[in-house]
């Protein structure tokens, strides 16, 4: 038997007033949209897992030139991330010393966060970086890293 059912029951007994039975009826009305706005805060959609095959790196000008276009299979990109932190040792110091002016730091990369990320196949945004630049001889070029 529903609630409400139990309390129109209660005022016609007259075991509570019509008063009450209002009251009680709204209290219920209001704990109902309580727990639905509860359940829809906490709702989360599942994710659609995808499975990755490449990692894609393009480079494109304004004037729709590819000047970059590079298609790197993930099983590939899962064999190189045990070897990448050794990698990082064999490069001279002062070309280190040159990257790190730059902000690059392969040491700071950790590739096997990222294929666990592919391998989860639930990255919500599939591109990875994208990037404008403008120069003079192309124009603006788009540098774009995304899986597929």
């Amino acid at each position: 038997m529903s609630e409400e059912k139990k309390i129109l029951e209660m005022i016609e007994k007259g075991q509570i007033t019509a008063e009450e039975g209002m009251e009680l009826l709204q209290a219920l009305r209001d704990v109902d949209i309580e727990q639905e706005e509860v359940l829809i805060e906490e709702y989360k959609p599942p994710v659609q897992k995808r499975e990755f095959k490449f990692l894609r790196i393009k480079v494109t000008t304004e004037k729709g030139e590819t000047k970059v276009n590079v298609n790197i299979p993930i099983k590939l990109i899962k064999a190189i991330g045990g070897i990448l932190p050794q990698a990082n040792n064999l490069i001279p110091e002062d070309v280190k010393s040159q990257m790190n002016q730059k902000g690059i730091n392969l040491g700071s990369i950790d590739l096997n966060k990222i294929i666990n990320a592919l391998e989860s196949g639930e990255l919500e945004d599939t591109v990875l970086v994208d990037v404008e630049t403008y120069d003079e001889e192309d124009g603006k070029t788009q540098v774009k890293i995304y899986v597929e």
